[in-house]
C-alpha cells in the first residue's frame, strides 16, 4: 500500500511525499523518523503519483548485513553503517526507525516488527527465534538464501509465460486491426463494386457496415474489453478464482498444487531450522500460500497439535506426495525434518522446472499456431470476395 503523505519539515516547509507502508501508522512513524510533522495524509493505489519506490531493498539489505555481521560489526553499528551509506536517503527512514528503537533498548525484532512493508512475519520471526541463540547472521543468511531460491523459481516462471503472453497480446491486436480497420474498408470496396452475387461476401460485408456505421461504438467496446481483461487479471477476487479453477483442471492443476507444495516446505523448512516450533511455523507459513491450501493447512495443524505425527497429518490432508511422506517419516526417526524439508522442496522445485520447459516447448508452437490460423482465416475472409469477383468477370 502507498500513503500520499503532505508533511511540515523541519525547514517549515509543506512538501508533498509518497510512502511504501503496510497501514497508516507505519508511514506516520516514518515519516515522523526523518523529522517531519504530517499534515494529511491519504491512501492511494500503488504507482499513482509514479513515487513509489520500496522503502528498502530487502535483499540487498540481507547482503550488506550479513558482511557487515560476519565483519564482527553489532546490529546497531551494522545499521549505522548502513544509514551513512545510503547516499540517496531512499531508505533513511527505515534505518532511522531501527536505531531509535533499538537504542531505546528493543531487540532488533522487535524494531522489523514495527515496519511490517518492509519485513516481512517470516523474516521477523526467524530473527526473534535467532536473537535467543545469538545467530543473527546465520538467521539472515538463511533467509537470503530462501529468498534466492524463491526468485529464482518465480524468475524461471515469469520468464516461461513471457513469450506466450506476448503471443496472445500481439495476436489479440493484430486480429483486432484486421476486424475493425481493414475489414470495414474491404466490406465498402465489395459494395462499390456492385457486380458481386447477393451473400458472396456474407460477413465481410455485414460486419463491415456495422462497424463503418457505428465506429464510435466498435472501438468503445473494443477499449472497454481491453480495460475489463486487464482489470480482471489484476482483481484479487477474479484472480483467486481462476487459481481455484486451474487447481480443478487435471493436468495444468496438480503442476500448479506441486508448486505449492515445494513452497509450503522450503519456507517450513526454513523456519523449522531457525528453531521456530513446528505448531507456530504451520502457522506463519499459512500466510504465504494460496487461499485455496487454507484449509487444509488448518487441518493439517490442528491434527498435530492433538499429536498426530507430521507426516500421517499432511499425508491425511493432501500436502504431500507419497514420495515427500515417505521422506518425512524416515526423517521423524532421524530427527532432521528441517533438513528432509529442504530436500523435499528442493525436489518438487526440480519437478516443477522441468514441467516449465516441456510445457514451454509445447505452449509457444501451439499458440502461434492458433494465432495463425485465426488470422489466416480473417485473411481468407477479406479476399474471397475479390475471387467471386473473378469469376464473375
Amino acid at each position: 500500500m502507498q500513503y500520499r503523505v503532505k508533511q511540515l519539515t523541519p525547514e517549515m516547509a509543506i512538501v508533498d511525499k509518497v510512502v511504501d507502508a503496510a497501514s497508516e501508522a507505519e508511514a506516520r512513524e516514518l515519516i515522523a523518523s526523518t523529522g517531519g510533522n504530517v499534515v494529511a495524509i491519504r491512501a492511494v493505489r500503488r504507482g499513482s503519483f509514479g513515487g513509489g519506490n520500496k522503502a528498502l531493498d530487502l535483499s540487498v539489505f540481507n547482503q550488506q548485513m550479513h558482511s557487515l555481521l560476519e565483519a564482527g560489526q553489532t546490529v546497531v553499528d551494522a545499521i549505522e553503517i548502513l544509514s551513512r551509506n545510503d547516499r540517496k536517503g531512499g531508505s533513511k527512514a527505515v534505518y532511522d526507525v531501527l536505531l531509535r528503537s533499538l537504542h531505546g533498548g528493543k531487540q532488533l525484532s522487535v524494531a522489523m516488527e514495527g515496519l511490517p512493508s518492509v519485513f516481512p512475519p517470516l523474516y521477523v520471526a526467524m530473527v526473534r527465534s535467532s536473537e535467543t541463540t545469538g545467530t543473527v547472521r546465520a538467521s539472515i543468511r538463511r533467509f537470503q538464501l530462501y529468498q534466492q531460491q524463491v526468485d529464482t523459481l518465480r524468475g524461471k516462471l515469469r520468464a516461461a509465460a513471457t513469450y506466450p503472453a506476448i503471443l496472445l497480446a500481439v495476436g489479440f491486436l493484430v486480429i483486432s486491426f484486421l476486424m475493425l480497420y481493414v475489414l470495414p474498408r474491404f466490406s465498402a470496396v465489395y459494395e462499390d463494386a456492385g457486380t458481386m452475387n447477393a451473400g458472396s461476401a456474407g460477413f465481410v460485408q455485414w460486419w463491415g457496415g456495422f462497424v463503418r456505421d457505428n465506429e464510435a461504438l466498435a472501438w468503445g467496446g473494443f477499449l472497454v474489453l481491453i480495460v475489463a481483461l486487464t482489470g480482471l487479471v489484476i482483481h484479487p477476487a477474479v484472480r483467486r478464482a481462476a487459481f481455484r479453477k486451474l487447481l480443478a483442471t487435471p493436468w495444468v492443476g496438480e503442476r500448479i498444487w506441486v508448486l505449492q507444495l515445494g513452497r509450503f516446505y522450503r519456507t517450513l523448512g526454513m523456519l523449522l531450522h531457525s528453531g521456530i516450533s513446528v505448531l507456530a511455523a504451520m502457522r506463519m507459513t499459512r500466510a504465504s500460500l494460496p487461499a485455496a491450501m487454507h484449509g487444509q493447512l488448518d487441518k493439517a495443524t490442528r491434527l498435530i497439535s492433538e499429536g498426530i505425527p507430521m507426516s500421517t497429518a499432511l499425508r491425511d490432508c493432501s500436502l504431500g506426495t507419497e514420495v515427500a511422506i515417505r521422506l518425512l517419516v524416515a526423517s521423524e526417526s532421524s530427527g532432521n525434518i528441517d533438513h528432509m524439508m529442504n530436500h523435499i522442496a528442493d525436489f518438487y522445485d526440480q519437478e516443477t522446472s522441468m514441467w516449465v520447459d516441456t510445457a514451454g516447448r509445447v505452449i509457444e508452437p501451439a499458440l502461434m499456431l492458433v494465432i495463425g490460423l485465426v488470422v489466416g482465416a480473417v485473411v481468407l475472409m477479406l479476399y474471397s470476395p475479390i475471387f467471386d469477383l473473378a469469376n464473375i468477370v
